[in-house]
């Protein structure tokens, strides 16, 4: 009977301890908000020359031969002719294949910040699209084209910033780099060139920014504060080739079983055995965040991860594929190869798996689940490419902090969150010289803006990106 009741007194002392940290765990606005009216930005001008870059077919390709590389010098030259202030005031090299790199030099010495951007794109079938890719075009408020959103959008939003503020007489504290490449799309030599250069002459960045997550609204549910997500962090990447290899032969003598049919058992062994989910350290900050800004129910929730994390384990990976991606390291399998003829039994057969790998898990160990899971000896597995998992950048430093300030500039109703990126970006090369790389494409985007990144019918609100110019205006006077 007393071991009952005790049982009864210590679960409401823990149910009271869980309701009393929900009820006190509410969004506090931080040291780092910025008041003031937005400088103004003529939103029509500015959308007039990002539509010059994008009418500059600058497309990657992972072949070199299928590149137009004059689409990339006319890009060069015709930054110039954009933002002269700029370019009188500013250092510009080159490096890599297509790397452009600005000097803004500062007034005293110290550790600079990098701003950063590309300028490729990805390939568009225009037959799909609703207007040219390449036109341009501004109708309606907004401005469409490939590289609106990424990223020609962000790199025209730096300059036009440094534009606008040169012309005010503005002279950054610090130095500030400008650091933009032409082929991010395709993992090219651009930002590791420009990273060895700044790295040959001691340079050591207190803040590196580039592309990464965004201003969301309704993506989390019970949350209707927007969001500023900020990468600190990006996962890792892996190819594997999986192949099983045979005597071939005519398809109307088959064997019992086929290479391609014992692929498929291991493509559905591998589907049937995911990766560990784990709440990292952003993704652990990203749900406080969240639970900060959500209703009583989530706040209790997110505000006991130490007593709610197994059942958020259980749960997250059923709220959808992007949730899913910042839990877990994931596996894709994006290509099957068998034989070229429907007669003829392949010799050889193969698929083609793609990982996304979080902190917790390295490459090593990430291929050698893919070998277990498969549970078939003959079954080659082929390493074709990897990159562990970048670090994870402080959330408590500087750098954050600067970031942190001009998105309260720009959006005073948003709260800041940490976010860990699934997909790559140039960014990770530096992390070889900063200990601060952050990932932030300064702008709205809602989940169907995202479908358009790479997509058809991409395209930007004049609005946003006339906020992209105030994010850079804010950000660039506090460094």
């Amino acid at each position: 009977m007393m071991a009952a009741v005790l049982l009864v007194v210590l679960a409401a002392v823990l149910i009271l301890i869980l309701v009393i940290r929900a009820l006190t765990f509410r969004s506090v606005k931080e040291e780092g908000a910025s008041s003031g009216t937005p400088p103004a930005v003529d939103e029509r001008e500015v959308a007039r020359r990002l539509a010059e870059m994008i009418k500059l077919e600058t497309v990657s390709h992972h072949d070199p031969a299928l590149i137009d590389f004059t689409k990339f010098e006319e890009f060069k030259a015709l930054l110039p002719k954009l933002y002269p202030r700029v370019h009188q005031a500013c250092e510009r090299s080159f490096h890599g294949t297509t790397g452009i790199l600005y000097r803004w030099r500062g007034k005293t010495e110290g550790p600079p910040a990098v701003l950063m951007s590309h300028y490729d794109v990805v390939p568009a079938e225009a037959s799909l699209w609703s207007k040219p890719p390449f036109g341009g075009l501004i109708e309606k408020g907004e401005l469409w084209g490939r590289g609106t959103l990424d990223t020609k959008g962000t790199l025209c939003g730096v300059l036009e910033a440094a534009e606008a503020l040169l012309a005010r007489g503005f002279v950054p504290e610090r130095d500030i780099w400008l650091s933009f490449s032409g082929d991010e799309e395709v993992s090219g030599p651009s930002a590791p060139a420009i990273v060895a250069y700044l790295d040959s002459l001691g340079i050591r960045p207190a803040l590196v920014l580039d592309e990464g997550g965004a201003l969301v609204s309704g993506m989390f549910p019970g949350v209707s504060r927007p969001m500023a997500l900020v990468g600190v962090g990006e996962k890792g990447y892996l190819d594997l080739d999986l192949s099983l290899s045979g005597p071939g032969g005519h398809s109307s003598t088959p064997p019992a079983h086929s290479l391609a049919g014992d692929m498929a058992k291991a493509v559905t062994r591998l589907e049937a055995r995911p990766f560990r989910v784990h709440l990292t350290p952003p993704v652990r900050q990203m749900l406080e965040t969240m639970g900060r800004n959500a209703g009583f129910p989530l706040r209790l929730v997110f505000g006991n991860l130490w007593f709610f994390a197994p059942l958020l384990k259980l749960i997250l990976p059923r709220f959808g594929r992007e949730i899913n991606a910042l839990i877990r390291t994931t596996l894709a399998v994006t290509r099957m190869e068998g034989s070229k003829a429907y007669n003829v039994l392949p010799p050889r057969a193969s698929v083609g798996v793609n990982l996304r790998l979080l902190q917790t898990e390295t490459v090593e160990e990430a291929t050698a689940h893919v070998v277990r899971a498969v549970k078939n000896r003959d079954i080659k597995v082929q390493v074709v490419e990897t990159r562990e998992a970048s670090p994870v950048s402080s959330t408590t430093g500087e750098g954050w902090k600067k970031v942190r300030g001009a998105v309260y500039a720009t959006w005073p109703e948003a709260e800041v969150a940490p976010y860990l990126m699934y997909a790559a970006t140039d960014s990770r090369h530096f992390c070889a010289i900063s200990d601060c790389v952050l990932r932030f494409s300064a702008m709205p985007l809602s989940r169907e803006d995202m479908k358009l990144i790479h997509g058809h019918d991409e395209r930007i609100r004049l609005s946003d990106l006339a906020d992209t110019v105030r994010f850079y205006q804010a950000l660039v006077q506090s460094l």
